[in-house]
């Protein structure tokens, strides 16, 4: 059972989180929406309990020393399973959407490049944790979507990548508190800065070197004024490196995976704004949308050219 891609071990996890999400879906689809979120959030509750006590719950951690950033919302994955309750229980539909698109990606991507494990065994605990949470935190993310308790709207594309810089200010914030408070082990050594440049949370201080096959594309669309200084040994500027490829990524995935799940609010969208083209460039009168879900009743101008009575 070695983990190598295409062995049977790689396909493993995608089975078993495929079933899970499968039956959990079809078990409960007929229930009432209190019974969805109440499913919902014990699942979630299991992954941050898993998360936040890893010393306590992963036999590989007993006595052993580790840094305790881990058990912090430290990278993309780590925060979302966090936060992933108050989503739940919020009324915002941008961040309930963005859950059900990152959170979804992030799971089913760290499983399609397990790079970390490559060549390991499948039977270890910290193989076992890796697909654990980060199942969970897939079936967490396309549930409720499933089941209908988010409501997806696709013009909401715009905000997702707000939302990701947002998150990844909030994850080098935590670093930091937990830098401070000199609980971060192995990371205690020199400035913040090393800190944050060896941790490296979703790749915001610099790219990943197992994927260095996409730096052309990034570089493309940044200026070059977004690059630090090479000679230094850190050629890449926190964030700005990659945050213009990374808007432009989030609008058109965005905008498509909205445009598909809405298709009848993306339709009715499209038609009201082919109207409007159409008596904004010498079209008939009629009744058009401006402004997106709003009629508003054109009438044709009359005229009288007879005399007025006196």
């Amino acid at each position: 059972m070695i983990i190598n891609y295409g062995s049977l071990a790689y396909f493993i996890p995608f089975v078993v989180t495929g079933g899970l999400a499968a039956g959990v879906y079809f078990l409960f689809r007929r229930r009432t929406e209190f019974v969805k979120k109440l499913v919902v959030f014990i699942l979630m509750a299991v992954n941050i309990l898993q998360h936040v006590l890893k010393q306590f719950v992963w036999p590989h951690y007993f006595g052993n020393a580790y840094p305790d950033l881990i058990n912090t919302a430290y990278n993309m994955c780590a925060t979302l399973i966090i936060i992933s309750p108050f989503v739940l229980i919020s009324k915002s539909r941008a961040f309930r959407q963005f859950l059900t698109y990152v959170g979804t990606a992030a799971g089913v991507v760290t499983m399609i490049v397990p790079y970390w494990y490559i060549g390991q065994t499948m039977w270890q605990w910290d193989v076992l944790r890796y697909y654990f949470c980060h199942g969970l935190l897939v079936l967490t993310s396309i549930l409720p979507a499933l089941w209908g308790v988010y409501k997806f709207n696709w013009r909401d594309f715009y905000k997702f990548p707000f939302i990701f810089f947002l998150l990844l200010i909030l994850i080098a914030f935590n670093d930091l508190v937990f830098w401070c408070l000199g609980v971060v082990g192995d990371y205690s050594d020199g400035n913040f800065f090393d800190v944050l440049y060896e941790a490296n949370p979703c790749w915001m201080m610099h790219p990943n070197d197992t994927f260095s096959f996409i730096l052309p594309v990034i570089d493309f669309f940044t200026p070059d004024v977004f690059f630090g200084d090479a000679a230094t040994g850190r050629p890449y500027t926190p964030i700005l490196w990659y945050a213009i490829p990374m808007t432009l990524l989030f609008w058109v995935l965005g905008a498509i995976l909205g445009a598909l799940i809405d298709h009848k609010g993306f339709a009715a969208d499209m038609k009201a704004f082919a109207g409007f083209m159409r008596l904004l460039f010498g079209g008939r009168a009629a009744s058009v949308s401006p402004v997106f879900g709003v009629k508003i009743r054109y009438r044709k101008p009359r005229f009288s050219c007879g005399r007025k009575r006196r």
